[in-house]
């Protein structure tokens, strides 16, 4: 259950749609946290482009230990998500 509007993965129109392509291609599924923005895929865009280049491509790290530090540093912050 949503507590904000959203606009689900079916329901979106042609800019949004190219945006949750490119999350989905980076994650296999558009995550809820990227779902919550798409009222503004104006800003989620650039977002998502943010995450793929720092979480997704690979330079000094890894993805795989990016992810394990970001999943360590949720723990540390007691974060469910």
């Amino acid at each position: 259950m949503s507590f904000i509007s959203t606009i689900s993965v079916d329901e979106a129109g042609p800019e949004l749609t190219e945006v949750f392509a490119g999350i989905n291609e980076a994650f296999g599924m558009v995550p809820a946290i990227f779902q919550s923005m798409s009222l503004r895929p104006d800003l989620l865009q650039p977002l998502s482009l943010f995450v793929k280049r720092l979480m997704i491509e690979e330079h000094a790290l890894p993805r795989t230990t990016k992810e394990l530090l970001a999943a360590y540093v949720s723990q540390l912050n007691a974060c469910a998500y």
